[in-house]
């Protein structure tokens, strides 16, 4: 027989090769010993198909994982997406040009997008939030008229900022159709009083429209801003009601209604439009037209000499004086036999000019201020100290709050009537100011002075 490890001729009896000492195959009853060799062949055989087996297996492992993984962070995403921290929010807007809209808000982690495939735009995350303003005219065509609302649907993709893109779960809501934006001015309110044949209608549209004043179209006289400014007739009937109606594309109809009322008198009595509800002197001369024959006499402080009637035409004119700064009433009446006194009555801002004021302002004498508010009311004085806060108050009115002392604290509180409108808080100001009363500011009152003119001060 032959040695099976190294060839080597060996006698069939032995037990080991002569030559290389290895332990040789035996044979009983007459069976063939097996031979190594074939059975090397089978262990190779068998150990590749077990490698190859192996791999498979986790190659599906790693698959298996992957997605499971990716499973598990979308899963996690919806829930945080729909239902949890991230769930996009939408709220109403004002657009800078009137309109109606509404602002999107996603959120998630800085360096992120939110791509929108619909709008094609994409959103940086940014502070964690990343936010769209839209007009709700832009989800209309031209036919926005002929419907009520439109049914939206976003399907957002959230990129990070390794390049991973996740279609999150689709944000959907419902917007309707706007009203075509409209803001009036003048008047400012809905129903007002004049004494004037005319009243000033002033009123913003967004620019493009289509505006009717009581039937007439007066487009043309709209600015390329959407202003316009006109006058509308006021006859001395009561109620003079004024239908505005506006017309803006991928909008609805816009109608409003506006009431200007104008007392009747058996007299005729008309103040001239020139005369202004403003003045920065002291006096103002008023003048309009009286029915034929009749007489005019002033209820209000005006200089007697300057009081003039012409019975033929009715023009009348007088010099009305105001007593204090601010709101003064001017009130004056028509009286002929047998008829009704007609009156009207209508208010003018006296601001006096800064020369004006500040000679006549008195120094700051806080301690009798305080207690003598009242008798002092009207009374302008020089306020020097510095700004400490502003705040709205209750009426809406704009107030600064100024330290007026020099070695300890004394506040008083100014309603500012001045071009300067948001003074920087800290700094030392210069008001010239009349006092007007009491305000309550952090639970104590402090004098309370309207102030006409301000401006920083060393």
């Amino acid at each position: 027989m032959k040695c099976p490890y190294c060839g080597s001729v060996c006698a069939s009896d032995a037990l080991y090769c002569p030559s290389c000492k290895q332990p040789l195959p035996t044979a009983q009853d007459g069976e063939r010993a097996p031979e190594r060799a074939p059975k090397e062949k089978r262990t190779l055989a068998q150990r590749a198909l077990t490698a190859l087996a192996a791999v498979a297996f986790l190659a599906a492992l790693v698959i298996g994982g992957f997605k499971l993984a990716s499973w598990i962070r979308n899963y996690q995403l919806t829930r945080l997406y729909t239902r949890g921290a991230y769930t996009p929010t939408l709220s109403t807007v004002k657009m800078d040009d009137l309109r109606s809209g509404h602002a999107i808000i996603f959120y998630g982690k800085d360096g992120d997008q939110i791509y929108l495939p619909e709008m094609e735009r994409s959103l940086s995350i940014s502070g964690g939030v990343a936010r769209m303003e839209v007009a709700d005219s832009d989800w209309f065509d031209a036919n926005a008229a002929e419907v009520e609302y439109a049914d939206i649907t976003l399907s957002p993709m959230l990129i990070t900022e390794k390049g991973t893109k996740t279609e999150l779960p689709a944000f959907n809501f419902q917007i309707e159709v706007p009203e075509s934006p409209l803001s009036i001015t003048t008047p400012s309110e809905e129903r007002t009083t004049v004494v004037t044949a005319v009243y000033p209608l002033v009123l913003n549209v967004v620019p493009g429209s289509t505006v009717f004043v009581n039937g007439e179209d007066v487009t043309a006289s709209v600015d390329r801003s959407g202003l316009l400014s006109t006058y509308v007739g006021v006859k001395p009937i009561g109620d003079n009601v004024i239908t505005l109606i506006v017309r803006t594309p991928k909008h609805h109809e816009c109608r409003r209604e506006i009431v200007i009322f104008r007392q009747h008198y058996d007299i005729n009595l008309e103040l001239d439009t020139t005369v202004s509800d403003v003045s920065s002197a002291r006096t103002m001369a008023v003048t309009g037209t009286a029915e034929p024959g009749a007489m005019i006499s002033v209820d209000t402080d005006y200089i007697p000499e300057s009081l003039t009637v012409d019975a033929t035409t009715g023009r009348f004119s007088f010099i009305s004086r105001f007593a204090t700064y601010g709101e003064n009433i001017i009130r004056f009446r028509a009286s002929m036999p047998g008829k009704e006194d007609a009156v009207i009555s209508f208010a003018v801002n006296y601001k006096p000019s800064l020369a004006e004021m500040s000679d006549r302002a008195w120094a700051m004498d806080y301690e009798q201020l305080r207690v003598l508010f009242e008798n002092w009311r009207y009374q302008s004085f020089a306020c020097k100290g510095q700004i400490l806060d502003s705040f709205t108050g209750d009426d809406g009115k704009p107030y600064l709050v100024m330290d007026v002392g020099k070695d300890e604290r004394q506040l008083i509180i100014l309603e500012n009537q001045s071009s300067l409108a948001n003074p920087t808080l800290g700094r030392r100001f210069m008001a010239y100011a009349y006092v007007d009363g009491q305000q309550m500011y952090q639970s104590q009152y402090y004098p309370k002075l309207i102030a006409l003119y301000l401006d920083v001060t060393g």
